[in-house]
């Protein structure tokens, strides 16, 4: 994302940006934080860092229980570790204090207009039922000239049937559901979150038409290997290069003057 987004933002100190869809794991709001961006991460799960009972009876009555049973157990057995891993990773000093988070009842954002420089997405707009109005909610709350960021994990790919067996193809390719088994027989669905199923051609006409596009490149490719005559041949509504290509990366900017 740095990398991307580096002609567009020299520093990010100071800058309001909004993490769209934060997740349980956070870490593009961490990593903004640390920064020095003043960050708001919002989902549709109640999102805190602490490990008090309220917080995960609260993600049983507006999520649900099975959700705060997870999570708890996230919690308590991964949490540690994990952030101790990305800050392993990262370049910089992770900072853990005066994070912002916020849970989204509706589709709405509860923002006003023109609130943010910067809005950030990882593979969040494939879980969403009505991208155009998403889209539209985000160019709302972004202040005129300001940006989107977003990986939008795509449906076609191997892994975007989201079966937590193809979750990383090449490293662990599955043993037991076949490759692109979510556009072949879906002989072994196993959703952990709805996703839309949208393809590249329909996301591109949503963000061209409300913003000014600045970068639209592949993320990943995935599957090469895998990706045999015999699958090709059942995949023919498909191009190769939507079968290989995990998602895109956008960064479009909303124009000086827009009207709602």
């Amino acid at each position: 994302m740095r990398e991307t987004l580096k002609p567009y933002v020299i520093d990010f100190e100071g800058v309001r940006c909004l993490d769209f869809g934060c997740g349980l794991l956070q870490w593009q709001t961490i990593m903004l934080n640390s920064l020095g961006a003043k960050v708001t991460g919002v989902d549709m799960e109640y999102i805190r860092t602490d490990r008090r009972l309220d917080k995960y009876l609260q993600i049983w009555k507006t999520n649900t229980p099975e959700r705060a049973i997870k999570t708890a157990f996230w919690d308590y057995m991964y949490r540690r570790r994990y952030l101790e891993a990305l800050e392993d990773c990262s370049p910089f000093t992770l900072k853990m204090d005066n994070l912002d988070f916020r849970q989204l009842t509706s589709q709405a954002l509860p923002f006003e207009n023109d609130t943010f420089d910067l809005v950030v997405s990882h593979e969040v707009f494939e879980h969403i039922p009505d991208v155009w109005a998403a889209a539209r909610e985000v160019k709302r709350v972004l202040k005129p000239g300001g940006l989107l960021y977003a990986n939008v994990h795509l449906f076609p790919s191997i892994s975007g049937g989201h079966h937590v067996e193809w979750k990383y193809p090449d490293e662990t390719p599955s043993q037991h559901v076949p490759p692109w088994d979510h556009l072949r027989g879906k002989k072994f669905p196993d959703h952990p979150s709805w996703i839309n199923e949208l393809r590249e051609r329909d996301y591109k006409p949503i963000f061209e038409g409300m913003f000014e596009l600045l970068c639209w490149e592949p993320s990943v490719y995935e599957g090469v290997h895998l990706l045999t005559k015999e699958i090709r041949a059942e995949l023919t509504d498909y191009s190769e290069d939507e079968l290989l290509k995990k998602g895109v990366i956008l960064v479009a900017r909303k124009a000086a003057q827009q009207c709602f």
